[in-house]
């Protein structure tokens, strides 16, 4: 199975919108609690406009759903093409992506479409800047993206801490650099006080709104609960088995996956700090476990192990 998908082969392309069909179409609403609407302002409003959308979602939304993540997958593949993040492989990456989003117990929402996709394109702009002799512009971009993530989801800060290592591991860091992206960084908030001070609503409540972490275990179906743990061992089981084809990657490759690696253990930490409301935030981890994953389905010498892999995957993820 896995050799359609290394190849420009049609039928690749097919099985890939047949599983992303599956993500946006056959899989249940949201299981758990959400409480982003607990955030401030910016995320009241964009709930406010969202969640009507997606209480009972009309074809057209699953639609933009269906064409944002396809959208998705395949930039994401294009990436690891373009940079060789896999020594080959037309469409793995993209199988992965869509792979992993199957996996996790709930649909995803548009509003986690629209962070993963923001998400890509730091990952990207850090990727690029590497061989760039004045990364200027992509740093003021990253931090003003990341930043208006945070700005909606405060309990999403700690992607300033990534934004701080992506820097130092895939440039020899530099005052100027570090102080233009912390400055694309502060932007977002400076717009947000200023809307909020000439509108006489500014309020530290407003601005900032930390949930306060909870880590009772909510009660989880034995199926969902063995999903989201597969979601967190897969991609170390594909860093591990991938080892060796990483440490013959150019440099560029090899810090790539190492801020994948970073931004996994963020997600991570968010997840545990937000237990309750998993079922939304897991999708954070989609876009670093499938990069980290990618690499086990090219790290055999025959592909009855891959194979299995792919076979059980996508059966337990029909499973409800």
């Amino acid at each position: 199975m896995l050799g359609i998908f290394r190849n420009n082969n049609p039928l690749a392309i097919i099985l890939l919108f047949i599983l992303g069909y599956a993500s946006i179409f056959l899989k249940p609403d949201p299981l758990f609690q959400n409480t982003i609407i607990e955030n401030g302002i910016l995320a009241d409003v964009l709930m406010n406009i969202l969640r009507p959308l997606e209480k009972n979602p009309s074809t057209s939304i699953k639609i933009i759903s269906y064409t944002l993540l396809m959208a998705e997958a395949f930039y994401l593949n294009k990436i690891s093409r373009d940079y060789k993040l896999l020594e080959k492989g037309t469409f793995i990456v993209a199988m992965a992506f869509l792979l992993m989003n199957f996996l996790i117990p709930t649909k995803i929402s548009l509003f986690m479409l629209l962070i993963n996709g923001l998400l890509l394109l730091v990952f990207s702009a850090f990727i690029a800047m590497y061989k760039k002799s004045n990364p200027l512009n992509d740093l003021l971009i990253a931090g003003f993206i990341t930043a208006s993530i945070s700005a909606v989801i405060n309990n999403y800060f700690i992607l300033y801490l990534w934004l701080t290592v992506a820097l130092l591991i895939m440039r020899p860091t530099s005052l100027r650099e570090w102080s233009v992206l912390n400055i694309g960084f502060i932007l977002p908030f400076y717009f947000l006080i200023s809307v909020l001070y000439l509108t006489d609503k500014l309020s530290f409540d407003a601005i900032l709104h930390f949930n306060k972490p909870e880590f009772a275990i909510p009660k989880f179906a034995t199926i969902q609960s063995i999903k989201l743990i597969i979601l967190i061992i897969l991609p170390l089981i594909g860093l591990s088995a991938g080892a060796g084809q990483i440490n013959k990657m150019v440099l560029q490759n090899r810090k790539a996956y190492i801020i994948m690696f970073a931004l996994f253990l963020g997600a991570v930490i968010i997840n545990l700090l937000n237990i309750n409301n998993i079922g939304e935030y897991a999708y954070l981890l989609l876009l670093p476990s499938t990069i980290l994953l990618s690499p086990f389905f090219q790290s055999f010498k025959k592909d009855f192990i891959p194979n299995l892999v792919l076979i059980v995957l996508i059966v337990l993820s029909y499973i409800r």
